[in-house]
C-alpha cells in the first residue's frame, strides 16, 4: 500500500488547519482588546492619581522629614512609570473627550491648556484612534 493521502483526505486536513487559524485569530483578537481597554483604565487610573498628588502637594502640611522623604521617592517613581505611559494617558483623555468635542477643541484642552504632549504626538494619537476604528464609531453613534 501506498502512503499518498487522498484528495478528500488532504481537503479535510486542510480544513481543520483553516478552522485552528481562525480560532487562534479569534482568541489573539480577544486579547488585544483587553490589553487595550486595561491600558486605557490603567491611564485613568494614573491620571486620577497624578491630579489627586498634585492636589495633595498644594495642600502642604507639616510633615517629618523622613515621611516626606519616602513620600516623595514614591512619587517620582510614581511619576516615572506615568511619563513612561504617557501614550496611554493621553489616549485615554482623547476618548474621554471624543463624544463632546471636535478635534481642534481636544488639541486645545489636552495640547494647549494641560500640556500632556505635542502637537504631533497629538495629531499622531488621533490617526492611531482612527486606524483603531475607535474616534470614527464615537463620532457615528453621536451624529445618530
Amino acid at each position: 500500500m501506498w502512503l499518498i493521502p487522498t484528495k478528500k483526505e488532504i481537503k479535510k486536513e486542510f480544513a481543520k488547519v483553516k478552522q485552528s487559524f481562525k480560532e487562534r485569530d479569534l482568541q489573539i483578537q480577544n486579547l488585544k482588546e483587553k490589553v487595550e481597554n486595561n491600558s486605557l483604565k490603567i491611564a485613568t487610573l494614573e491620571g486620577s492619581y497624578l491630579i489627586l498628588s498634585q492636589k495633595s502637594q498644594v495642600q502642604s502640611h507639616p510633615v517629618s522629614d523622613s515621611l516626606r522623604q519616602s513620600q516623595g521617592k514614591y512619587e517620582t517613581k510614581l511619576l516615572k512609570h506615568i511619563k513612561q505611559n504617557k501614550k496611554s494617558l493621553v489616549m485615554a483623555e482623547i476618548v474621554k473627550l471624543l463624544g463632546s468635542c471636535s478635534v481642534i477643541e481636544m488639541f486645545n484642552k489636552i495640547v494647549l491648556e494641560r500640556g500632556l504632549c505635542s502637537k504631533a504626538s497629538f495629531y499622531r494619537y488621533i490617526d492611531s484612534l482612527k486606524s483603531q476604528k475607535l474616534y470614527e464609531t464615537k463620532a457615528k453613534i453621536e451624529t445618530n
